[in-house]
């Protein structure tokens, strides 16, 4: 499953290019399993950036600054209490509204890739994974299990 939607992704990134609310919703998410703990730490952070400036569709689509930008206004929010995680939640939700199922799932996949970066999803980033899952309408098992 991985494989084709690999292949999807590769060939799409044009089909991503201005899509701005997806890359704030992928930065969102993001940063929601980051701090999913309480706090985004400046190591979790680094490690997001480095798996979406080196994720191949969104770095043919957006430019590096453009990616940073997104992610840091999107860790602002996680730092402004609980309406800023809402804040981060809508972000998402627009997402919803506006992508494809095969967007959606690239916004669950990279989540993931975050999530799993030191190599365990702890039960606090993966209650996040499900809420961003049930979000989106996806169901995060399948992604992971």
């Amino acid at each position: 499953m991985f494989n084709k939607f690999k292949e999807m992704m590769q060939g799409g990134a044009s089909k991503l290019s201005g899509k701005t609310d997806l890359l704030e919703g992928i930065c969102a998410a993001c940063v929601m399993v980051g701090a999913a703990d309480g706090d985004l730490s400046d190591d979790e952070a680094l490690v997001a950036l480095e798996r979406l400036t080196g994720h191949d569709a969104l770095s043919k689509a957006f430019t590096t600054s453009q990616i940073e930008a997104a992610f840091d206004k999107q860790a602002k929010r996680a730092k402004s209490g609980l309406s800023g995680r809402l804040g981060l939640q809508r972000e998402i939700e627009d997402v919803v509204k506006k992508s494809t199922v095969d967007e959606k799932e690239m916004l669950l996949v990279i989540a993931i890739d975050v999530a799993s970066a030191d190599g365990d999803i702890g039960a606090k980033e993966r209650a996040a994974l499900t809420k961003i899952g049930s979000i989106l309408g996806l169901e995060l098992k399948r992604y992971i299990e």
